[in-house]
């Protein structure tokens, strides 16, 4: 049985920098955002999104995220809908949404 701090752990250090990672990617081939910009929308510092776009940042290790998610994210963060940004998260995380779930996306 894994403990709520495991799943924490995971989800902080695994899940949501290879979401960040994927959003990054699209973020950037498809809007033409600047890495400056995409930081900014994304909450890490340019070097990271550099890291992101040039394959050396979060690694996948199994996570499976549907690129429908992904750009489903993305549009929300575009719009600057956090609410529906979160839910995509929350709703696609492998550990489930659990109302004792307090990890934000940024």
């Amino acid at each position: 049985m894994t403990s709520k701090k495991e799943s924490y752990d995971y989800v902080a250090a695994k899940f949501i920098p290879v979401v960040k990672s994927k959003a990054a990617t699209v973020l950037f081939n498809e809007y033409g955002l600047t890495q400056q910009s995409i930081s900014k929308m994304l909450g890490v510092s340019q070097a990271e999104v550099s890291k992101y776009l040039s394959g050396k940042g979060a690694k996948s290790e199994g996570i499976e995220i549907n690129d429908k998610d992904i750009e489903a994210f993305v549009q929300s963060m575009v719009v600057k809908d956090e609410y529906n940004a979160q839910r995509i998260v929350c709703k696609i995380c492998p550990k489930g949404a659990s109302k004792s779930c307090h990890i934000m996306i940024k």
